[in-house]
């Protein structure tokens, strides 16, 4: 009695923890105290870092950056990359602004005073030198603009007479004139873009004229050589005027050097001063404000040092004090828990009458008893459990119920899904086997259901599947059958049993009258069609994959022949499938096998008997040792996407071939390359294309991208590519004209520079009756629209005498030259006049010949070359 009544007088729990914690706070209370002197420096050191140095650190570097944006800003005006001025008025402003922000944060004595009115009067003179190169550039912009209307001028003096010229004799010998004339002058014009660029992209660079002066010395050369004959056809004003124009075209091509000399000059001022200026203020400015801020940070260091030393030995203290406490809490409160533990564990066994002894610290004693509470809680628990155990297993049981479901049906149309399918599939088929009975399976397709997803959006979509799967579940016509959703668009209908072939064919057929009725969704009456694959076992598949197999095949037999179809399997849809997949296969590897092979055949003109361009043409060599036109597997290579690899390689290897041509043998080589409309609407494709001309080192004049008007109707995306490729100088031909739906179209809508007459035009010009004037008509626009022509397939002399008849039209075909080899070009190129030649004089040369415009000048060739020939044999 008197125990007890000592146990529960001696303090509790809560007092003894209380003597230990007031203790712990005394002490944690001093040791705060010791450090808030370390922790009070080291916030002063902070604060000093970021309100005095920081700041003119950020100033020093401000100011750097401003430097370096106004230089680039005024190389940029000046190197052509940028056109407006404002933007170096701009970072000019930046500068005074980047000053007058560094003079009020950083500058604090008399030296850093001085060092701010040196940097001053450099920048003025940096500036100043800035100021007079955009001048000097302004001034170069006008003289090019100058040289170039000068130019034109005298272009319109020698191009006039042209359009005008008259029927007789002299007169051809004058076009004649005229035309050496032109091509003087054009000479004059290449030689300046190779000295100085395009007038587009002049830059302050070191020149040489030499080559300009030598052609200009030409052209008064051939204007001294026919003056005699120019006065007798256009007049001696006509001549003096043109000799004037010339004079002053050759003053402004002197001035414009001149300025650009200048420039180059200017510039190399300008960046020797912005050197300088960048050093100063990387020497006196940047370099000091970073010394100061990392020396006001080691003694912020040495500050949060000393503090954490402080720190580090309160809390020695404070974990030795805190054992302390532990210890005593523990030796009286364990006798008492070892106790409560013991009958846990008894009770934890199953002994649910099991009771503590009371006795111990207060705290224990009271959770004793509660202890002694819960035990008789627990055996009124027990059949709680039991009820709310028998709920969840009956719970457990309508889930799975739940999962099974989702597991078999199509969540969006509640349809059996390919899981269900293939297990009805394997059971139809094994009941069809031994029954000795036919089934058959259907595979259906929505046509165009991507056009519904794009227009009116996949949740529309969505609906739509909704109420196909509707139609193929309630539809009486599907009576008895078996629907399932592949995915996608794609659905199935099972068949089991069916009497023959022919009901099955009736089937499909049904199923295509029953979705040509309009699908109610959302209260609008919407019309599709589809297409259907139908495969019958044991006919066409012996096992439940052959069977889907074959169905498929059938499928695709129906897109491919207009869709709104219904097809039965045959054998040959699965070889022509498989033919399909190894071709693909094979084009996939002819690459890195190294299997194609590029030809060119001579695109020629007649007119001066020179090969003008060759035409890329791709040939596969097939391990077996047979060669594959393009026409064989092109459109397998667009449908499986191989065409980009294979055109991403034409490109390279034409570019390189020309290259070399370039290079060595053929300095005005030409190659016309054709692209395929993926190729030319990857987004990178002109990127690409001047990546490769600048590896190669050939010039964008040197290429011509062929281009069918199939691939031309893809939209605005196509004409920018185009319009990107003539500003980088590359030609543009539209290959096939005269087969498509919107030829005119194309040549009003299109930067093009070639028009390439199609062959089935060209075979009938010496038989038909049409066409002849169809190609003269063809001639005759292109040409008032500046185009140049070029005729392919020509395989006849007879055809090519009706070509000769209209000037400057470029011949292409076998009666020039088959496709040749890379190596043969060069000695094709060098021996191609004399073979020209031969062609001319062989053609028969319609009646029509000399009303044609231009077809005297070819005429009259031949006449002269007969002529010459006579003599030479007379001899």
């Amino acid at each position: 009695m008197n125990g007890a009544a000592a146990q529960r007088n001696s303090p509790g729990m809560a007092v003894r923890m209380g003597i230990g914690f007031a203790a712990l706070a005394i002490v944690v209370v001093a040791a705060n105290l010791l450090t808030q002197s370390s922790s009070r420096e080291a916030r002063i050191r902070m604060h000093q870092l970021v309100t005095q140095h920081e700041p003119a650190m950020r100033a020093t570097e401000l100011l750097a950056a401003t430097i370096h944006d106004y230089e680039r800003a005024v190389v940029s005006y000046a190197e052509g990359r940028s056109r407006s001025a404002r933007t170096v008025q701009a970072a000019a402003q930046k500068i005074s602004d980047a000053i007058a922000d560094y003079q009020r944060i950083a500058v604090t004595d008399d030296s850093q005073q001085a060092s701010l009115l040196q940097l001053k009067d450099d920048l003025e003179l940096y500036r100043s030198l800035g100021d007079a190169l955009v001048k000097q550039t302004a001034q170069r912009q006008a003289l090019q603009q100058e040289y170039w209307a000068r130019f034109q001028i005298l272009h319109a003096q020698l191009d006039a007479p042209q359009k005008s010229a008259t029927r007789f004799a002299g007169g051809v010998f004058a076009s004649e004139a005229l035309l050496d004339l032109s091509r003087a002058l054009n000479d004059v014009r290449e030689r300046l873009f190779d000295t100085i660029g395009s007038p587009a992209r002049v830059s302050a660079k070191s020149i040489s004229a030499t080559a300009v002066a030598t052609a200009e010395a030409a052209f008064a050369a051939a204007m001294q050589r026919h003056a005699g004959n120019l006065i007798k056809t256009q007049g001696e004003p006509w001549v003096r005027d043109t000799n004037t124009q010339f004079a002053r075209v050759v003053v402004a091509r002197r001035s414009l050097l001149a300025a650009i000399e200048e420039l180059g000059r200017r510039s190399a001022e300008f960046r020797d001063q912005g050197a300088a200026v960048s050093g100063l203020v990387l020497t006196q400015l940047v370099e000091p404000a970073q010394q100061a801020l990392t020396d006001a940070d080691q003694l912020a260091v040495r500050a949060v040092a000393n503090a954490d030393r402080q720190l580090a030995l309160t809390s020695a203290v404070v974990l030795v004090l805190t054992l302390f406490i532990s210890v005593l809490t523990v030796v009286s409160v364990a006798g008492p828990v070892r106790r409560l533990t013991r009958a846990t564990r008894e009770l934890a066994g199953g002994s649910i009458r099991t009771r503590v002894p009371r006795g111990g610290v207060g705290e224990l004693d009271s959770l004793a008893g509660a202890f002694n509470a819960m035990a008789e809680q627990l055996e009124t628990a027990e059949g709680e459990v039991r009820r709310h155990h028998a709920q969840l297993e009956a719970r457990v049981e309508e889930r799975t119920r739940e999962l099974q479901q989702l597991a078999n049906h199509d969540p969006l149309t509640q349809l059996p899904n390919r899981r269900q399918l293939f297990t009805y599939l394997d059971q139809a088929i094994d009941r069809a086997r031994v029954n000795g009975s036919r089934m058959a399976v259907l595979f259906i397709d929505l046509d165009n259901f991507k056009t519904i997803n794009d227009s009116l959006g996949h949740a529309f979509g969505d609906r739509v599947l909704q109420a196909v799967s509707d139609r193929l579940r309630q539809n009486t016509a599907f009576a008895g059958t078996f629907s399932a959703r592949l995915g996608g668009d794609e659905f199935t209908v099972v068949c089991d049993p069916v009497d023959s072939v022919e009901a099955i064919q009736r089937m499909s057929l049904t199923v295509l009258e029953e979705f040509q009725r309009s699908l109610p969704i959302h209260g609008r009456d919407l019309r599709i069609s589809v297409s259907v694959g139908a495969a019958v076992f044991p006919d066409h598949g012996k096992d439940s994959q052959a069977l889907l197999r074959a169905a498929d095949a059938a499928l695709f037999r129906s897109k491919e022949l207009g869709r709104s179809r219904a097809t039965l399997f045959t054998p040959d849809l699965i070889e022509a499938a498989s033919s399909r997949f190894r071709l693909e296969q094979s084009l996939r590897l002819a690459i890195e096998r190294g299997e194609f092979e590029l030809v060119y055949q001579p695109e020629v003109c007649f007119e001066t008997l020179q090969t003008h361009a060759v035409e890329a043409l791709l040939r596969w060599h097939q391990p077996d040792g047979q060669v594959v036109m393009p026409a064989q597997f092109l459109q397998i290579a667009e449908q499986s996407g191989v065409i980009m690899d294979i055109s991403d390689w034409v490109l390279q290897a034409a570019i390189q071939e020309a290259a070399q041509w370039y290079s060595r043998t053929w300095p005005q080589a030409r190659v016309a390359i054709n692209v395929s409309a993926p190729q030319l609407m990857s987004g990178s494709f002109v990127e690409g294309l001047e990546a490769l001309l600048n590896k190669y080192g050939l010039p964008p004049a040197c290429v011509e991208i062929e281009l069918t008007e199939t691939v031309l109707q893809t939209g605005a995306t196509t004409v920018a590519a185009l319009h990107q490729l003539r500003e980088l100088g590359v030609s543009v031909a539209l290959d096939d004209f005269g087969t498509g739906f919107s030829s005119l179209t194309s040549l009003e809508r299109l930067p093009l520079s070639r028009v390439k007459i199609d062959r089935s035009l060209i075979a009938s010009i010496d038989t038909g009756t049409r066409s002849p004037a169809i190609v003269r008509s063809i001639v005759g626009l292109s040409r008032s629209l500046g185009l140049q022509v070029t005729a392919e397939g020509v395989e006849r002399p007879a055809q090519l005498g009706h070509l000769l008849a209209d000037r400057g039209v470029q011949v292409q075909g076998f009666l020039v030259a088959r496709p040749l080899a890379a190596a043969k070009i060069p000695a094709f190129v060098d021996n191609s006049r004399q073979h020209l030649q031969d062609l001319m004089l062989a053609a028969p040369i319609p009646d029509m010949t000399l009303e044609v415009t231009g077809g005297a000048s070819v005429h009259a060739l031949r006449t002269a070359t007969i002529k010459k020939r006579e003599v030479t044999s007379d001899g």
